[in-house]
Order: C-alpha cells, then sequence, then structure tokens
C-alpha cells in the first residue's frame, strides 16, 4: 500500500513510518520546509521520502498527524486530499484500528509515561508476550518505539492532548483494559481551558475500563488518587507504605541500586543502572502491572536490570574536565524537581547548572510560571535562553524573561544569544559541576548545548 503521511516529523507519526515501511508499505512524507536531525537523519536512513511527493490518485492512504495544521504544506496537501477523495485517518485512529489489542495496556499521567511505557513493552517483549507497542521516546536498549504484532497485548503511552483530528484526548481512542495512572495534574493548558475539563479528560479514561481490567494509581499522586472512585475495577496501588506495591528499602552498590520491593505477595528485589527516586517509582509502576498481571518475576526482574532507559530522560550525554553533561526534557515543575533531586541524590558533592529552554506550550503562560517557584532548589544556578512563543497566545498571556527572574529569583541569569550561552559556560563550568540541559525540543538548544561540550574538548 502507497501512504503518504502528513506531519511525518512528529515523535509518533516518524516511528509510525519506518514500523509500516518495515511491514512493506510504501511510505513518504511531508512536513514543515526543514526537518532536523535526529528525526531527518532516522528517517533518511529508512529511505522515507520526504516533502518529494506528489498528492494524487497513486496514494492509497493518508495518515494525518497531529501537527499536520502547523504548517501550509501540509494544510494546502490535507485539502487536496479531500479534493481527490483519498481515504484518509488520523495517526491516532489508525493506531486504534491496527496496533491496540483485546488486552490493552495504557499508561498515563503528567510525568513518567513515556519510560514507564518503553519498561513495560521491554518487560513484556522480553517475557515472551510479543505485544503491540508504542510510546514518544527513543530508548537505548536498540528497540523500535512502535511495533505491530499479532499477539493480543498491546502496549501504549496515552497522552491527554488534543491535537491534529482528534476531538478527545487520544488516550480516549486507546480503549485501555489496564490502566496505569501517574498522575492526572493539568499539563496541557493549551488543551484544556481549565484544571476540571484536564480531570475530566482522566475520568472518562478511568469510566471506560471494563469490569475485569485493572487501575494501578500512584498513591503519592492526589490528583491521581480522585479517581478511585470512578473506577468499575480492581485498583491496585503504588508508592506508599499503605500501597500494594512500595519501596521497602533501596541499596545503591557503585552505578547499581537494587531495590527491595513489597507486594501483596511477598518481596521482589530488583536491580536497575538507573538513577533518581523517580526513575525508581517508574520502575516500581511497571512492577504493580506486570507482577499483578502474573509475569514471571525472575522475567521482570532479569528485564529491568538490562533496560538502559530512554534517551532524553536524564541521558549522560558527554564528560569532559571532571564536569558532567546531562540531557533531560523535563520543563514542568514535577519533572524539573525529579530530575534534579536525582542528580542530587547521585552526585551530591556537584554543582548542578541548569540551561532552561521552556519550550513546551504550557510553559509559555504567566499562569504556569507559579508551578515553577521551586523547582529549581536544588540547582546552584539557572540560565534561560531566548524565548519562542507560539502566536496563538496573547502577549498578555505570555511569560517574559523578568517573569522568569521574578518567579525563580535570584539564580536566574536570561542569556538570549548563542555566542552569549557558549561564552558564559565556556567561563564559568568548573571541575566538579554538572551541567543540566532542559528542553523539550528545539534545534537551536540542541546545537547550542553540543557547541558547549565541544568547547571543552581538545
Amino acid at each position: 500500500m502507497n501512504i503518504h503521511i502528513l506531519g511525518i516529523a512528529g515523535s509518533l507519526t516518524a516511528n509510525l513510518a519506518i514500523a509500516l515501511k518495515k511491514s512493506g508499505h510504501l511510505v513518504t512524507g511531508s512536513d514543515q520546509e526543514k526537518i532536523f536531525p535526529p528525526v531527518s537523519t532516522t528517517l533518511k536512513k529508512a529511505n522515507i521520502s520526504i516533502n518529494s511527493t506528489t498528492i494524487d490518485k497513486n496514494i492509497n492512504l493518508a495518515i494525518i498527524g497531529s501537527s499536520y495544521n502547523s504548517f501550509e504544506q501540509t494544510k494546502s496537501e490535507f485539502e487536496q486530499i479531500k479534493q481527490l477523495k483519498i481515504p484518509y485517518i488520523s495517526a491516532t485512529e489508525y493506531l486504534v484500528q491496527n496496533l491496540v489489542k483485546p488486552n490493552s495496556v495504557v499508561i498515563a499521567g503528567s510525568f513518567g509515561k513515556t519510560t514507564i511505557t518503553s519498561l513495560v513493552s521491554w518487560i513484556f517483549s522480553q517475557s515472551g508476550k510479543k505485544p503491540s507497542f508504542m510510546f514518544g521516546g527513543n530508548p537505548k536498549n536498540k528497540f523500535d518505539s512502535l511495533k505491530f504484532s499479532n499477539s493480543d497485548w498491546s502496549i501504549i503511552e496515552g497522552d491527554e492532548s488534543i491535537h491534529g483530528l482528534d476531538r478527545q484526548a487520544k488516550f480516549l481512542y486507546y480503549r485501555p483494559k489496564y490502566l496505569i495512572i501517574t498522575s492526572a495534574d493539568w499539563e496541557h493548558k493549551d488543551c484544556y481551558p481549565d484544571e476540571k475539563s484536564n480531570f475530566n479528560a482522566f475520568k472518562k479514561l478511568v469510566q471506560q475500563l471494563p469490569l475485569d481490567g485493572m487501575l494501578v494509581l500512584n498513591s503519592q499522586s492526589q490528583s491521581g488518587l480522585k479517581l478511585a472512585k470512578y473506577s468499575p475495577c480492581q485498583i491496585i496501588t503504588y508508592n506508599s507504605q499503605n500501597s500494594d506495591y512500595f519501596i521497602e528499602k533501596i541499596n545503591r552498590q557503585n552505578e547499581i541500586t537494587n531495590l527491595l520491593i513489597h507486594t501483596p505477595n511477598g518481596l521482589i528485589k530488583i536491580s536497575t543502572s538507573l538513577i533518581g527516586q523517580f526513575n525508581f517509582e517508574n520502575i516500581l509502576a511497571a512492577v504493580s502491572l506486570c507482577d499483578s498481571l502474573h509475569l514471571s518475576r525472575y522475567s521482570i526482574s532479569k528485564s529491568i536490570m538490562s533496560y538502559k532507559g530512554v534517551k532524553r530522560r536524564l541521558e549522560l550525554i558527554d564528560k569532559q574536565n571532571n564536569i558532567l553533561f546531562f540531557d533531560d526534557f523535563a520543563q514542568s515543575d514535577q519533572r524539573i524537581k525529579s530530575a534534579l533531586s536525582a542528580l542530587k541524590q547521585h552526585f551530591p558533592n556537584k554543582n548542578i547548572k541548569v540551561l532552561f529552554q521552556p519550550h513546551a506550550s504550557f510553559s509559555q503562560y504567566k499562569n504556569s510560571l507559579c508551578e515553577l517557584k521551586n523547582s529549581f532548589n536544588s540547582a546552584t544556578e539557572v540560565v534561560l535562553t531566548q524565548l519562542k512563543f507560539n502566536p496563538s497566545i496573547d502577549k498578555k498571556n505570555r511569560n517574559t524573561a523578568k517573569d522568569f527572574r521574578d518567579c525563580i529569583g535570584s539564580k536566574l541569569i536570561y542569556l538570549p544569544l548563542k555566542k552569549q550561552i557558549i561564552k558564559y559556560y565556556k567561563d564559568s563550568l568548573m571541575p566538579n559541576d554538572i551541567l543540566i540541559y532542559m528542553s523539550s525540543g528545539g534545534l537551536e538548544g540542541n546545537r547550542i548545548f553540543k557547541s558547549i561540550i565541544n568547547s571543552f574538548k581538545k
């Protein structure tokens, strides 16, 4: 089948394109005029043509990604597709029809879901379940982020955002039988006008569960626990002393951390190379689900020990002159705190410095800043990059550098120019420092970070 994907450079659509190519389809796509690494190189390596296909009757199916209406070319192509009556479907709906299975596992929440989904997919795969799966990040274990299979199991990252052709939260399309919710905090302020409407999306998700399903809830999340009363099925809790599953003891030995996990049926010992309390809680969530579904405890333990994590989730990129360089996806209060706390815990004698690019849409709104007031407490300084805004956000509601300074305090330094940032770090970074780059995207920020690292190489 000849399949054309609009908005092909998204984390979902790029992985979908590669999976479809591997399945034997002819896949082409279009996106904004310039597509940058790593997506551009990944698609090129897969021999998938981008922005060079004429929209005509030779296309058997068009898959419409969430970002299609962000670019003039893809908006124009969508009109051509409709005029030519070429069959089309949203990327979300395509997954529902071709990847989601009767035993549908969905992982949702405002933090942790990518790591948990990739870890659960890894455990199931290593346990011989051969699941279909999809998640947004790139695993370090070198397995695909999206895979179709013939088994009756699917594992999918459930995003509450509403974009493209979707008319409701993405996770509401995925028909969960087994569901993990790490939290139900109001993160996508571009999709929900208030906290109540955000919570209602999670409420609907929980209410979809069948009687023979399972809901796994994080006991540390007040917003998540409020969903328990809407569940029609069994509830499993994790992450507090009163939960079904909790970490009883943590013991670190060199680069390995041993977790002793309390379960309703005795203790499980888990060893991991991942660092930080938030990663331990992600592991705990995965163990809670997989153990409750009666997967082999030996397989669970062995799989977690071999799991290396997801790229851009507290990823150690380089080490130069005893300076550690980390890359992280963190943008929200909880994610920032978790990442910095993990570094502080693992490297207690090092100075933590942050290069912060507030790229996520919710971080551009003034009403989101109050949440960041104490996020950077573990950092000695925060350098804020140039602010770039979604033009749809009214100027009165947009954050300014002064707003960030007023919120975070004197440790924040605003350096809008690339040359300023590189020179500042070249002059100020010292041995025993950690520099962590926090951004959810943006090619310029990635280039700056790489230039900083390169300035310390001989």
